[in-house]
């Protein structure tokens, strides 16, 4: 490896180094990373696109585009005025090529390794030297937080099909898996397990409430809109000064679960309303919460509420969380699943009827200006009418 250059990329607040390396040491670097990330896109195996045909370039030793990585955790900084710094910091990135993201060139990469794997299948050893011996270019990004990643992501990708910001969110996130958010727990779909407890929460889920307070809308993503995720980062950079937002909005979410079970308790719906609605959104308060549709709702609307400046950061939302109050949690249960009951029988899209409704009724929750700031009750019957006012 050979350091080429070091520049700032002052948008991103991070250092952009080029290296040159041999495709063997790229190898090496990267395969690890690829294997251990499950939520890294395929890649292209087909003939007719232009990964089948780069094989035969790397074999006659062509020079391909400058792959993009970014290197997640802190290493030593770059001093020019050391002759042996770069020695220091190629050290570092080997050392810490397990926290490697690849931002540009994962098909490429991809195609490397298998090309790799195939000459090594078939004991081809001239050929196999000769491309682990050609030089590849790699960008490295130091110093980046996982928005300034996402940014990057999006803007490097804008002429193929890229990820949802939803599966990039998923991919840089992935972490909290192992380690939890404040005793949080957070679950992967396909471990098997059941979110049973009260801090425990399915991932898929949470990730999309984040997404939806990235993108300040509650509805799913259907089309990847790079302008438009690009815009919703471009206001996030103004709150994320130290901060780690994904962090932030499980821990809005938590402490709201936590909050409304501490009111609502064991209370459920009677068995009169029952007898009347028989399949309600939830019988308890955790199951009307802790639904995705919820999670959705309240990301919105935090972010909405901090675009209109109605507050200035997660943090007043999590204050204002202790505020929250219901006289009857029964009334609340009932008045609540009454307003999406009425979204049942009347919507045409439920699920996203729902995640609007969420949206209005955290907006009014949590808003000081709202007639239903920080009351349960309240706030199920003025969202319902929003959302009449504005949907029907």
């Amino acid at each position: 490896m050979k350091v080429a250059s070091h520049l700032k990329d002052h948008r991103i607040d991070a250092s952009n180094t080029l290296i040159e390396m041999e495709i063997g040491e790229y190898e090496t670097l990267i395969k690890d990373v690829l294997k251990n990330n499950i939520f890294q896109r395929k890649r292209v195996r087909s003939s007719k696109t232009v990964y089948s045909l780069l094989k035969q370039d790397l074999m006659r030793q062509c020079v391909i585009p400058p792959v993009v990585l970014a290197l997640t955790s802190d290493i030593a900084d770059y001093n020019e005025n050391e002759p042996d710094d770069d020695v220091r910091f190629l050290n570092c990135v080997r050392a810490a090529a397990d926290n490697l993201v690849i931002l540009d060139g994962l098909q490429r990469t991809y195609t490397i390794l298998d090309l790799i794997t195939e000459l090594t299948d078939k004991n081809d050893i001239e050929a196999l030297n000769t491309v682990r011996k050609s030089k590849i270019r790699v960008e490295l990004y130091v110093g980046l937080n996982r928005l300034g990643i996402l940014y990057r992501m999006l803007t490097l990708n804008t002429g193929q099909t890229p990820m949802s910001l939803r599966q990039q969110i998923e991919i840089l996130y992935l972490d909290y898996i192992e380690s939890g958010v404040d005793g949080v727990e957070l679950l992967r779909e396909n471990e098997g397990k059941v979110a049973s407890r009260i801090d425990q929460y399915n991932f898929k889920d949470v990730v999309e409430g984040f997404n939806a307070y990235l993108d300040r809308d509650e509805l799913p993503i259907e089309k990847a809109d790079i302008l438009e995720n690009i815009n919703s980062l471009e206001k996030l950079s103004k709150e994320n000064q130290g901060t780690e937002l994904f962090e932030k909005y499980l821990e809005a979410l938590h402490k709201l679960v936590l909050k409304v079970d501490s009111i609502c308790g064991d209370a459920e719906l009677s068995q009169e309303y029952l007898e009347q609605n028989s399949s309600p959104f939830g019988k308890r308060a955790l199951q009307v919460i802790k639904k995705p549709q919820a999670m959705s709702g309240l990301g919105a609307a935090i972010g909405k509420l901090i675009d209109f400046e109605a507050v200035k950061n997660v943090d007043e939302i999590i204050d204002t969380i202790e505020a929250l109050q219901a006289d009857d949690p029964e009334e609340f249960l009932e008045e609540i699943n009454n307003s999406l009951n009425w979204l049942k029988s009347n919507a045409s899209k439920i699920g996203n009827a729902q995640r609007t409704f969420f949206s209005f009724y955290f907006r009014d929750l949590f808003n000081k200006d709202s007639d239903s700031y920080a009351n349960l009750v309240a706030a199920s019957k003025s969202a319902l009418r929003k959302y009449q006012s504005q949907n029907m």
